[in-house]
């Protein structure tokens, strides 16, 4: 389903996407300092609620080109940045009790979009022309109970604004950690998460 009028959806709070043993959920620096700003946390505080992934196996350029949040360079390797997930592979935030997202008000852009994705469409000729689609993501396929035939269109409007704020800032993500990256192989910058989470909060969001 590639047209936008063929998308259906309707969150019915079912959980699957927080509690799937296999979903991690991204975070760019600007989905840290949300939350960060949203509970209040120091930075040994933001530490202890993200984890950084690291690769089994070093991944290629071109893998790393595919990636829609690049890794970054620590003191254990090449990682990947999300939210930290339970023993039981539930996301950190996920109230079981409650059936609910503790952080709703402030949850990173991965968890807001999902169970969409978005690409960006380049008008070479205009660049005013250039526009969003919407897809559904191969996970929301999978599991996602709000897609259905029964479920309502969605509104075109409300998600590409939302698109469009999402690969904003995905887009500034990908720049800071090319620097960082950067810095790190040149010897300027010491490859540890601290120094990570200390640098965006010098940055103005």
């Amino acid at each position: 389903m590639n047209n936008i009028s063929d998308l259906k959806f309707e969150c019915v709070h079912c959980g699957k996407c927080c509690t799937d043993l296999n979903t991690l959920v991204n975070t760019t620096y600007l989905d840290i300092l949300r939350i960060r700003d949203g509970l209040n946390l120091t930075q040994d505080e933001v530490i202890e609620i993200l984890g950084f992934y690291i690769f089994d196996k070093k991944p290629t350029t071109k893998e790393i080109d595919r990636m829609v949040v690049p890794p970054i360079e620590t003191e254990r390797g090449l990682a990947f940045t999300g939210l930290k997930k339970k023993s039981n592979g539930q996301c950190y935030f996920y109230n079981t009790k409650e059936k609910r997202c503790s952080i709703y008000k402030f949850r990173p852009n991965f968890c807001r979009t999902f169970p969409f994705t978005f690409k960006l469409l380049i008008n070479k000729v205009n660049s005013t022309e250039n526009s969003i689609k919407v897809f559904y993501t191969e996970k929301g396929l999978q599991y996602c109970q709000g897609i259905g035939e029964e479920k309502p269109i969605i509104e075109k409007e409300t998600w590409i604004q939302l698109g469009q704020k999402v690969i904003q800032d995905l887009t500034k993500n990908t720049v800071l950690i090319k620097k960082w990256n950067e810095s790190v192989k040149e010897g300027l910058i010491i490859p540890s998460v601290s120094n990570f989470i200390l640098t965006i909060f010098n940055l103005e969001r």
